[in-house]
C-alpha cells in the first residue's frame, strides 16, 4: 500500500546510512551510547556517537530491517561521522556506507494513515511490504517513513520538520558542532540514549563521569523571539546580566518561523536564570527567551 499521496515533508537535510554484515549488531555496541541489546524491528533507539573523549560526533536513530541496521543523521555530519565510525571497523564483518535506494519523509498529524498509526499503537517501529515505520511522540505523534519508493514532487519543507525537532527537544548537531559536546550537554538521557550499564563504547568513560561526578554543566534549550537575521550555527548568543549583555552559549540550529518570529536550539549552563534575555550577537534589535 502507498502512503506517498498523503502531505508528506521532506527529510532532505537527512541522511540515512546502512550498517549490514554479521558482525553489525555487535560492532555498534561497541560504538554507541544506547544498549544495542534494546533494538529490535519493533523498537527503534534514539543513540550518541561520541569520539574517545566523550564528545559527540553526532546523534542518531536507528532502526532495523530484516538483518540490517540503519540509522537517520544529518546530512552535514555524514561523511565525518561514517568515517569515525568505520575507524575501528577493519576486523569486523560489517559494512557502513551512506544510502540512496531507500528514501524518507515525515507525516504528522492528519496526514498519517489510521492504520499506521494502529500498528504503532505498541511499539515504535515495523516494517511492511518494505516501507518501515517509525513513531515519534513528541512535540506530537508523527511518523518517519522509510520507503523504496519514489517520492512526491509535493514536498512540504525541511524546516517544518525542524520546527518540530527543535519544540521536541531533539539536538540538531551539524557539522559546525561536531565533536564538542557530550551527550549529556543535548538532554540525551532524557530520551534513554544512553546505557550506563552495558559496558564499554567509545568514549564511555567520559559520558559516566559527567553523569556520575557531575562533570556536565550544560543542558539544551529552545529559545523563541524576535530577529531579522538567524544566528550563526556555532556561535554564541548574549544574555544580560546587571544590565550588560555577556556572551554565553552555543548555538545548535535556528529556524525563522514567520514574521521575524524564530527559534534559536543552544547548549547553556543549568544555572542559568530562566527569565533571562537573549540576543543575537551583534544585534541588538533582536530578542529571545525561554520557550
Amino acid at each position: 500500500m502507498s502512503h506517498i499521496s498523503f502531505k508528506p515533508i521532506s527529510l532532505a537535510d537527512w541522511q540515512l546510512v546502512k550498517v549490514s554484515g554479521e558482525d553489525n549488531h555487535k560492532y555498534l555496541q561497541g560504538q554507541v551510547t544506547v544498549n544495542m541489546n534494546n533494538l529490535s524491528e519493533h523498537s527503534a533507539l534514539i543513540a550518541a556517537h561520541c569520539d574517545a573523549k566523550g564528545k559527540m560526533w553526532t546523534n542518531l536513530l536507528l532502526f532495523q530491517r530484516e538483518q540490517d541496521i540503519y540509522y537517520i543523521v544529518r546530512k552535514s555530519v555524514v561523511e565525518k561521522q561514517i568515517a569515525a565510525l568505520k575507524k575501528y571497523a577493519i576486523f569486523s564483518k560489517v559494512t557502513i556506507e551512506a544510502i540512496t535506494d531507500l528514501n524518507i519523509f515525515g507525516l504528522v498529524g492528519d496526514s498519517i494513515p489510521s492504520e499506521i498509526l494502529a500498528q504503532l499503537a505498541d511499539k515504535n517501529c515495523f516494517t511492511s511490504n518494505y516501507n518501515t515505520y517509525i513513531k515519534l511522540p513528541l512535540p506530537e505523534v508523527r511518523i518517519i517513513v522509510i520507503t523504496p519508493q519514489p517520492l512526491s514532487d509535493n514536498l512540504l519543507p525541511c524546516s517544518n520538520w525542524l520546527q518540530l525537532d527543535l519544540e521536541a527537544g531533539y539536538a540538531i548537531i551539524d557539522a559546525e558542532n561536531m565533536e564538542s559536546l557530550l551527550p549529556q550537554a543535548c538532554n540525551l538521557q532524557h530520551f534513554d540514549a544512553i546505557s550506563f550499564d552495558k559496558g564499554c563504547y567509545c568514549g564511555q568513560e567520559m559520558v559516566a563521569r559527567a553523569q556520575f561526578r557531575g562533570a556536565n554543566k550544560r543542558g539544551l534549550y529552545l529559545l523563541a523571539g524576535k530577529s531579522e537575521v538567524l544566528p550563526i550555527i556555532g556561535d554564541n548568543l548574549e544574555y544580560q546580566i546587571d544590565g550588560n549583555w555577556r556572551e554565553s552559549g552555543q548555538v545548535l540550529a535556528a529556524l525563522k518561523l514567520n514574521d521575524n518570529n524564530i527559534y534559536v536550539q543552544v547548549v547553556l549552563n543549568n544555572d542559568i536564570d530562566i527569565k533571562s534575555q537573549f540576543r543575537i550577537k551583534g544585534q541588538t534589535q533582536s530578542q529571545l527567551t525561554f520557550y
